[in-house]
Order: structure tokens, then sequence, then C-alpha cells
């Protein structure tokens, strides 16, 4: 015990060194930005976005198939098991910061040569030579982190779960935007198949009307090859938006996480119409600053800043030495018998440090990278906020005027609508050629598919209107379980935030 009092003082100051360790990583600050004033063109809008907001749409269908593409969608479970990756890496960076326990037991023999230098002859056979030892021990490590270089890795490793389990929730917003754009562009191209099948109806029976006037000697042939002519461009377009509803069917199935037997032979169940759909408005809410606490990229974005600074820490700590205390406490004896008996008890304890003096520059450049890496996260960040600021304009603006759009393609169908009425009659009583009939047509066709598209349009604005504002994303409400991912609390974080917003409201 006298060994270990000599050396009680200097491990108690070395253990009041490491418990004071100071820290290299840079105080961290959010990158500045020029954030507008207020919005431009927005009226305030009171209530908060839903997190479920494609309910707003009051279809069961797509309803149920945004869900089916949350709890099935490959890409959220990439996205999950990255989640569960990062939380893994936290522990074991976690673990670098505690004493390291291990344990350890062996037996051998051995035999010493007496032919070497120093070795006394005793005559004795080889194999009576033999020395046996069997020895257990308990050692114990740990590496003072005095200059923070666990700690800020454990810093970086924890921003960096953050961000991979806020980038889940952005996926999450993502999928079930691209799976409610999906499902209204499917419902635009039925509208279309629907339109072209009809028209091609309609122009078929036209067909057999103008033969009787053609082999009547009542209409030229001129005019009877434009005729069949326009019969085939309505049976094209038939089979294009044949072609199209199934590569629409068949990527809402891979959204949906479908296996390939249901992409190849299932069938994608309807809802409303889609010129029945509602267009709940969608305003924003606040001040032009919380759309970068409001939007899970942007928050991911600064935790990946916060991340790299951190790691700064970790590079510069690379320069200083590192001091690790041991120690060891066991039993070895020549006989099992008396292995766990006092007089054969082991120990021993000390402290080592490194001072790195040459290295090819390898620590230099380890610093250079955390650097660049963190100028690049920053860049990112102001990227990922600029996108979000230009989504919100664009979106807005897209909302602003669909119902505009909507309604003068609706007045340009009905007006064309009774042009070719009236055309057609003009043509059967002479007063025109067949030639204005077709134009007339032609016009009406293709007006009637553009308005399929111009209805998807409104109700994709108001998706991207949603996307853009964070669709209900509460930042200040996640926790996600920290450090141990609980994945059920994970998956229904958002919505508990916008149960809880929902209520203080009312």
């Amino acid at each position: 015990m006298t060994m270990f009092k000599r050396i009680q003082a200097p491990l108690c100051l070395l253990l009041a060194l490491g418990l004071a360790a100071c820290s290299f990583a840079p105080t961290y600050q959010r990158p500045e930005q020029e954030l507008p004033a207020q919005w431009k063109q927005v009226k305030m809008y009171t209530p908060p976005l839903e997190s479920r907001w494609w309910e707003r749409f009051n279809d069961p269908i797509l309803t149920s198939l945004v869900d089916e593409a949350l709890k099935n969608n490959q890409e959220l479970a990439q996205a999950l098991s990255n989640v569960d990756i990062a939380a893994a890496n936290m522990g074991i960076a976690n673990a670098a910061l505690l004493p390291m326990l291990n344990a350890s037991a062996s037996t051998g023999q051995s035999g010493a040569s007496e032919k070497i230098a120093g070795a006394k002859a005793t005559g004795q056979d080889p194999y009576d030579r033999a020395v046996f030892t069997n020895q257990g021990l308990l050692t114990a490590s740990w590496e003072l982190d005095l200059w923070g270089k666990y700690r800020n890795a454990r810093t970086m490793l924890s921003d960096i779960l953050i961000n991979s389990a806020i980038g889940y929730q952005s996926s999450r917003l993502a999928v079930a935007a691209q799976t409610a754009q999906s499902y209204f562009s499917l419902r635009a191209l039925d509208m279309q198949l629907d339109t072209a099948k009809r028209t091609l109806q309609s122009r078929e029976h036209g067909l057999k009307i103008y033969k009787s006037r053609y082999d009547a000697g009542e209409m030229t042939e001129l005019d009877f090859m434009r005729v069949r002519a326009e019969v085939e461009t309505a049976r094209q377009q038939v089979h294009s938006s044949l072609v199209a509803v199934e590569q629409a069917e068949a990527s809402l199935a891979v959204l949906l996480g479908r296996s390939p037997r249901q992409i190849m032979e299932g069938t994608q169940q309807r809802g409303a119409a889609i010129a029945s759909l509602p267009v709940p408005p969608v305003l924003p809410e606040g001040l032009p600053s919380q759309l970068l606490e409001r939007r899970p990229d942007v928050q991911a974005a600064e935790y990946l800043i916060m991340a790299y600074n951190a790691n700064i820490g970790v590079a510069r700590a690379s320069f200083f030495p590192s001091i690790s205390l041991t120690s060891t406490l066991g039993t070895a004896s020549a006989a099992l018998a008396s292995l766990f008996t006092g007089p054969a008890a082991i120990w021993s304890t000390g402290a080592a440090a490194t001072l790195p003096i040459f290295d090819g520059g390898v620590n230099w450049n380890n610093l250079k990278t955390a650097e660049a890496q963190k100028r690049a996260a920053e860049a990112a960040y102001k990227l990922t906020v600029q996108k979000a600021f230009s989504d919100v304009r664009s979106s807005l603006a897209a909302q602003r005027e669909a119902d505009a759009i909507v309604a003068s393609n609706q007045l340009q169908v009905a007006s064309l609508r009774r042009a070719a009425e009236v055309a057609q009659l003009q043509y059967t009583n002479g007063y025109t050629d067949y030639l204005t009939v077709l134009d007339t047509e032609r016009q009406l066709f293709a007006a009637e598919l553009s308005l399929a598209t111009a209805l998807a349009d409104r109700l994709n604005a108001t998706i991207a209107v949603c996307k853009a504002l964070g669709g209900g994303w509460e930042a200040k409400d996640f926790s996600a379980g920290f450090p141990f991912v609980n994945q059920e609390k994970l998956v229904d974080d958002v919505a508990k935030a916008s149960t809880a917003k929902a209520a203080q409201t009312k």
C-alpha cells in the first residue's frame, strides 16, 4: 500500500484536470442572412398548419394512401435506419468518455533454455524445468479528456443524430407530398383518359354519318379524310393516356412501398373526381424568420454545421498530449489451488502521456478538413434557407393564381363547346366549310385536356405550400428520445405536436 499512497496524489491531480478539461471547439453562431421583413403579397393566417394536412382534401382514399406510404415507403425505412446508425455511433462516443474495464484469464507453461547468456545449468530434463503460470486480471484504463477531444466527438455525433432524426421527418414530409401529388396527377390522367374516350366515341359516331354523306356525294374526299384523321388523333390520345395512367399507378405503388407482385398485378382504388376535390386555403403564419424553425430540412442543415463545428475541436485537440491512466488488479500462481489466496494477489497502476512530434502533417490536414467541412455545411445551410424562401414564394404565387387559371380554362372549355356546336350547325346549313368545324373541335379537345392538368396543378400548388412551410412540423416539440431512438415516438412526434398546438388555439 505504500506504493499506492505515493502515486495517490498525482492520480488525484490528473483526475481533477480531467474533470476541469477545456474545449477547443469554436463558439457556434448561426450563419447570418438577410431575411425579408414581411411576407410579400400575403395575408397572415392564424391557425397553424396541421401535421396531417392531406386530410384537408376530404378524400378518404388519399388519406389511406399517404398513411400507407408513411408506413411502408422504403426511402423512409432507409432514413430511419440512418437514425439508428447515428444513435449507435453516439453510444460509442459516450463510451469513449468512460473508463474501460476488461477481464482476462490465462494459463500456460514454459521452459527456459540453459544455453542463453546468463543461464545457470541445472542438469534437469527440459520438461522438469517447466514453469506453470495461472493468472486472472481486471484491467481498467481511462484516457483523460483534457482538451475536449472526446466530449467534442460526442457533441458532433449528437448533432449528427439530431440531424438524421429531423432529416427523417423531412423525408416523411416529402413522401407525403409526393404521394398526394402522384395521386392528383393520376386523377388528372384519369380525367384526360375519359375525355379522350368520350371524344373518340363521338368522332367515331360522326365518322359513320360523314361516311354516308361522302358515299352519297354530299361531302368532299378532302373533308372526309380530315374527319377520319381526327378520329385517329383521338385514338392516339386514348392510347397515350392509357400508358400515362399505367406509369402513374406504377410510380405510386413504389411510393406506397408495395411488393413487386402488387406493382405488376395490383390496381389503384380511386376516390373523388379531381374536379370535385376541395382546395383548402393555406397561408403562412408569423414572421419570415419562423420559417427557419418550421422547415425540418433547414433545422437539419443547421445541426450539421453544429456537428462540424464540434469536429474542429476534435481536430485541434489532436495537437496536444493525450494522458491515460491504467490500473490492474488480479492474481497469479503456478498452482490453481493457490490462485485465489492472499499472497497470489498482484496489482499495478500508472499513467502515460503521448505527445505527437512528427506525423507527416496528418493532424494539420485533419484540422483543415474539419474547417472546410464546416464551411461547406454553412454554404449548404444558406442554400437550404434560400431554397426554402424560394419554395415559399413560388408555391404561394402558384396557389394565388391557380384558381384564376382553372376558372379561365373552364370558361375556355365552355366557350369552345358552344363554338363547336355553332360551327357544326353552320356547316350543316352550308354557311361555313368543314375546316372551321375541325379547328374548333381540335381547340375544344386540347382545352379539355388542359383543364384536367390545371385542376391537378391547383391541388399540387396547395401541397407545395404545405411542404414549403414545413407541413406542420414543430421543431421545439421534437426530441425523438435521444440518445436512445424510440421509433414509435419518432414517427408520432409531429402528430403529437400538432394536437397540442391545436388544443392551445381553441
